[in-house]
């Protein structure tokens, strides 16, 4: 058995706080998170696997919830590591924490991958929907996710190698137990790796969403002004119909000159039909919750490459773990949340989740 001390963790008054507090809304999302990524599977399962963004969709929530499953283990060894720090172990709780940490991370960064992949993909359909629309097909679709998680896995793979676990002995109880052995290589490794995967990849997947993101906005922009363009001339046509009664020829030669004027051409964005505005607006708010909680992580990125003490056993380790648990916490509730968009925004989901859980539908989906 292995006894961990209360310096197993070496914290400070105030991280430990701190720890215990993110330890619990950890908890909270998690159990939800679980539960939503759940849901969320078996009704794009229910409405059918056929269109990319249903597949996309349902792709990003099994990522997520394999991440949250991950996770899991590092929690509850933190939190016991905290509550019990005399526990004894019939292993290495570092094999909780720092073991299933990686693989955890590779799945978060599959749901940053099909996240980008996500917004470029409703970005070109958008943008230019003939050229575009045709070309995503269900194949390509399925392939290019299978392939964004070959990437994730190779980008990963060195950091798989710098872990092992091997059984040891504990000469204070003269017996056995599994430990959690670091090779020679894992401050090489862990450097080449912080660069590639704590840098480069996430800043080219952060600012690829942030440009697509814009773009979508700026689209959804033109479709709201176009539809209100349309409402406010149905308004005048029905009021210059009623003036034309009353006025007689007058009023009709001037509804003439006007059906007759000129149309504009319209934009891509203003021929979006209602059902994809509202994969639009969906996909615009999931890629916007990526945003706002990739941002921590974006930020201590950049502040690591400032200030070297920033990191784990520095100077200022106190203000990185506060910001670790920050990040954890955004990171988790990333991949718990985006239930509320799907909901709110997708009929279908919204129709069958009802006919699921309530054997009801108030509403047709389009």
């Amino acid at each position: 058995m292995l006894n961990i001390s209360a310096d197993a963790m070496s914290a400070s008054r105030n991280e430990q706080i701190w720890n215990y507090f993110f330890h619990y809304i950890w908890i909270l999302t998690l159990g939800f998170g679980l539960t939503s990524n759940s849901v969320n599977m078996m009704i794009f399962a229910k409405i059918g696997l056929r269109e990319n963004v249903t597949i996309t969709l349902f792709f990003l929530s099994l990522s997520d919830l394999v991440h949250l499953v991950l996770f899991c283990p590092s929690t509850a060894a933190r939190m016991i590591v905290q509550e019990k720090p005399n526990y004894a172990w019939p292993f290495d709780p570092m094999i909780l924490v720092a073991g299933t940490k990686v693989y955890s991370s590779l799945f978060y960064d599959y749901s940053s991958f099909v996240s980008v992949f996500l917004a470029v993909v409703r970005c070109l359909c958008v943008a230019k929907p003939l050229e575009f629309k045709s070309m995503i097909t269900k194949v390509r679709t399925l392939f290019c996710l299978i392939s964004l998680f070959l990437i994730s896995v190779a980008i990963r793979a060195p950091s798989f190698t710098v872990f092992r676990m091997a059984r040891v002995r504990n000469p204070k109880t003269n017996s056995s137990f599994m430990k959690l052995v670091i090779s020679s290589d894992y401050y090489r490794v862990n450097q080449a790796s912080d660069i590639l995967n704590e840098n480069i990849v996430p800043w080219l997947a952060y600012t690829t969403v942030v440009v697509c993101v814009v773009i979508l906005l700026h689209k959804l922009r033109e479709a709201a002004k176009f539809r209100q363009s349309l409402a406010n001339t149905g308004t005048e046509q029905n009021d210059g119909a009623s003036s034309n009664r009353k006025t007689g020829s007058k009023g009709s030669s001037a509804s003439d000159s006007v059906s007759t004027s000129p149309k504009r051409k319209k934009t891509p964005s203003e021929k979006m039909s209602a059902k994809d505005l509202q994969v639009v607006q969906s996909v615009t708010l999931v890629c916007i919750i990526f945003i706002l909680s990739q941002l921590p992580f974006q930020i201590a990125s950049v502040y690591r490459l400032i200030e070297p003490e920033f990191d784990n056993g520095g100077r200022l380790n106190e203000l990185y773990q506060l910001f670790s648990n920050v990040k954890n916490t955004c990171g988790l509730l990333n991949a718990s949340i985006n239930i509320f968009v799907y909901i709110k925004y997708n009929s279908k989901y919204r129709v069958t989740l009802q006919a699921t859980f309530w054997g009801t539908s108030q509403e047709k989906s389009s």
